[in-house]
């Protein structure tokens, strides 16, 4: 007599473990993204800064003549 049960139980384990590894996947590219896009926040952010200062700067000089 044989049983079917542990086929099953295997199948769907495996049916499990693949939707982990794509789940990985996802999770990598998500990763990705998101520091895709921190890195142009910090960018924009930066060159706003260094932009805001150098505005400062100048309205200080002309400011002082």
């Amino acid at each position: 007599m044989t049983d079917s049960a542990p086929d099953a139980v295997t199948g769907a384990m495996n049916a499990v473990a693949g939707a982990r590894h794509e789940s990985h996947g996802d999770a990598r590219d998500d990763e990705k993204r998101r520091r895709k896009a921190m890195m142009i926040r910090a960018v924009i952010y930066i060159a706003a800064t260094h932009l805001w200062a150098g505005f400062m700067i100048l309205v200080f000089t002309l400011g002082k003549h």
